[in-house]
């Protein structure tokens, strides 16, 4: 199988590639748990916060119901942390940075939701994302992974796309259902090789989506570790905006 015929599956799979052409954005209500952002110092505006992906382009709007102060957009790189009432507080640009040391330091606010942005953006909007005319995405061929035949495909973002790292692997099914994603989660530590487990899926108004993910450290041979658990992230698709 071909790149573009697996990218043409997973668009098909998630509801076709002109449903997501017609979509503005996923309303979504997220809940994050695990390792990772306890360590960081950031687990607890991110255990249950409401967000608005825009499919399009990296661009998210997130706001916890746990920490009301934690709200803001990310906005390709830039954050933008509002007040209660939606006046922009505080903004950094150039958030999202890679991380040179092997360990991790602690995080504030804006370090979170850039993170949270753009990996919300890549979990989410990835039927659109892999048909960019700036993302490169080339067959790795079918694999056993976690004890199933699965077909990898590489993506190549360019440096200006925000995301874990320029390059990942994707593994999903022959009818393009996603299983697992593969990359380096840079703005923790170069050495933060995770595997991010797709466990379920969604449905609202024709898009398909997973809904439960769970990331484990990424071992050799295309093994995910059983444990630790880094992150669990569990969503339910609220509503869509269309364009």
């Amino acid at each position: 199988m071909t790149a573009e015929e697996l990218v043409a599956r997973i668009a098909e799979h998630a509801g076709g590639a002109a449903r997501w052409d017609a979509l503005e954005a996923l309303e979504l209500r997220v809940r994050v748990g695990g390792l990772a952002f306890r360590m960081l110092g950031q687990d607890a505006p991110v255990r249950d916060f409401d967000a608005v992906v825009h499919v399009h382009e990296p661009r998210v709007h997130m706001a916890s119901r746990t920490v009301p102060a934690w709200r803001g957009e990310f906005d390709a790189g830039t954050v933008r942390v509002e007040d209660a009432g939606g006046a922009v507080a505080g903004e950094r640009g150039g958030a999202v940075a890679a991380r040179t040391l092997p360990w991790p330091r602690r995080w504030d606010a804006i370090d979170a939701l850039a993170f949270s942005g753009y990996a919300l953006w890549h979990y989410t909007a990835f039927p659109a994302l892999l048909r960019r005319p700036d993302v490169q995405v080339a067959t790795l061929g079918e694999h056993r992974v976690d004890g199933e035949r699965l077909h990898g495909l590489r993506l190549t973002c360019p440096p200006e796309l925000p995301a874990h790292s320029p390059e990942q692997t994707l593994w999903v099914t022959s009818d393009g259902a996603m299983r697992r994603v593969d990359y380096t989660a840079r703005m923790i530590s170069p050495l933060a090789r995770a595997a991010n487990r797709c466990l379920a899926e969604t449905e609202t108004r024709g898009v398909r989506i997973p809904s439960v993910r769970r990331v484990t450290p990424q071992l050799p041979g295309r093994r995910a570790a059983p444990a630790p658990l880094l992150v669990a992230i569990d969503l339910e698709l609220t509503g869509v905006r269309e364009r």
